[in-house]
């Protein structure tokens, strides 16, 4: 009953295992990061009709299926930055992509032969579009917080950080009343909407120069909040280290981010701030997307670097779970490090749109250390339905599972003898019990009773869970205090 591609119930929650909050204990269990893998038979991509081309945005249309991707483009280097747009693509599969052209051209940077080139800013900029399914203005229904890169960075007709809308994700429109930021900030990032706080967010940096990131919101596209800086480097961090952004999605009630890492070389003194350097990316997540936690500080992308595709700095900016479970991310991946273009010859290619993947919540799982281990996660307030995991074991491995009360005491029918072992991979695989002639598969008779659940891992690997509850923190369940996001109206 297991389909990698089921529709999942919106009411379930997803509990992802980035951190042991949920968890109570565990024993003789590990928590293990992975990479994501290259896409086989994918290989890097770039637009033969631009010099430099790179991902910004990617979104599969829910109703046709088709893939949808903007990034940024130039005919010529020659103009720098003044040569910069957004050029839009369309595609059947997300891997091959075909220049959305227009005639006439709809941008001052677009070309006949590069028609596709769709917005530049007053100056130069390029986009991260949002498709906003709350805007009930048709000409509003594209989104994108830009960044112009202008010479003037600060409160000149140029400069100032809009809001660009439009239609179709083609024909663009300046709002220049929807000022975000007084300064150039040199990027942001994708916009995602935060059901937590009704606000519409996206991570950028907080000046120019200032390579950390900071959070932007608006809840109407009119005014902004002062943006906070959310991510600073920490001791863990080597000198030399900055931020140079983070794009952020919103996955199975979770935020996860990007946090491109840029490793100033320590022979580039001669400012305050580094332009060489190789750039790669650390997973980051937030449980509400306002405070933001780390994780193993590894590069979250698979090595393609030197002796392989020799990338030395890797942009990944979009993230999108496809029709078969599959987190696809797409990457602009450079050739040589940060600041070597000046090294190119005229026509070579600098940059490639590069293809990886996770499985469905496949960022960490617990495993045992070896042959069998076990967790205990906090109390859950159940209100029916089937729970379900994510999982993988091996050969001779198998998932058992036990309900217990708040006293931590086993459920009558719900004991760990009775457990129908979990074999198998899959993302939706049922827990039950065998009680007597009866299969429980639901949580059905427990409705509103708080349990624990108890997991016996034995050669397998959990990356998460799903079932229709609140986790449960206080000693008596009270609505109050189930669930993740609690907002803080102390004053």
């Amino acid at each position: 009953m297991d389909t990698n591609s089921r529709k999942v119930n919106t009411e379930m929650r997803t509990v992802l295992f980035l951190d042991d909050w949920p968890i109570l204990t565990r024993q003789g269990t590990d928590r293990r990061w992975f990479a994501a893998e290259p896409w086989p038979g994918v290989t890097p991509w770039h637009d033969p009709l631009l010099v430099y081309s790179s991902v910004g945005v990617v979104r599969r249309d829910p109703h046709t299926g088709g893939w949808q991707m903007w990034g940024g483009g130039m005919t010529t280097r020659e103009k720098g930055d003044e040569g910069f747009g957004a050029a839009a693509y369309e595609s059947t599969d997300g891997f091959d992509w075909r220049p959305r052209l227009q005639n006439p051209p709809v941008d001052k940077n677009a070309t006949p032969k590069a028609s596709h080139i769709v917005f530049s800013g007053e100056y130069s900029g390029g986009l991260g579009p949002y498709y906003d399914e709350r805007e009930t203005d048709p000409a509003r229904r594209y989104k994108s917080p830009y960044s112009d890169l202008s010479p003037n960075p600060v409160d000149s007709s140029y400069g100032t950080c809009r809001v660009a809308v439009s239609p179709d994700g083609i024909h663009w429109t300046i709002d220049k009343a929807a000022v975000w930021r007084r300064q150039h900030t040199d990027g942001s990032g994708s916009v995602v909407f935060n059901p937590y706080t009704g606000k519409y967010q996206w991570a950028s940096r907080p000046i120019l120069g200032d390579r950390r990131i900071s959070l932007d919101q608006t809840a109407d596209w009119k005014t902004f909040d002062q943006p906070q800086v959310i991510v600073h480097p920490d001791p863990m961090d080597m000198p030399g280290v900055e931020f140079y952004g983070m794009p952020t999605f919103f996955y199975e009630g979770y935020f996860i981010g990007f946090l491109w890492r840029m490793w100033g070389a320590p022979n580039d003194l001669l400012g305050s701030t580094r332009f060489m350097g190789r750039v790669d990316a650390e997973l980051t997540y937030s449980v509400n997307g306002l405070a933001w936690n780390r994780t193993n500080r590894q590069s979250c992308l698979p090595d393609r670097g030197w002796g392989k595709d020799n990338f030395g700095s890797e942009y990944p900016t979009a993230m999108v779970l496809d029709a078969e479970g599959w987190l696809r991310v797409y990457t602009t991946s450079c050739i040589g490090e940060h600041n070597d273009s000046s090294k190119f010859a005229k026509d070579d290619t600098i940059a490639y749109v590069t293809v990886s993947r996770w499985r469905r919540d496949g960022f960490c799982a617990l495993e045992p250390h070896s042959d069998t281990g076990s967790v205990l996660l906090r109390g859950l307030l159940p209100r029916g339905g089937q729970i379900l995991l994510n999982a993988t074991t091996g050969r001779f491995g198998r998932i058992r599972a036990e309900l217990r009360d708040l006293k931590n005491k086993p459920i009558p029918g719900y004991e760990l003898e009775k457990s129908l072992p979990v074999t198998g991979d899959g993302h939706f695989l049922p827990l039950r019990w065998q009680d007597g002639g009866e299969t429980r598969e639901t949580l059905d008779p427990l409705k509103g009773r708080p349990f624990k659940l108890y997991l016996e891992l034995e050669q397998a690997r959990l990356y998460a869970l799903r079932a229709d509850v609140d986790l449960v923190y206080g000693f008596v369940p009270e609505t109050s205090l189930a669930g993740d996001y609690i907002p803080n109206t102390c004053h």
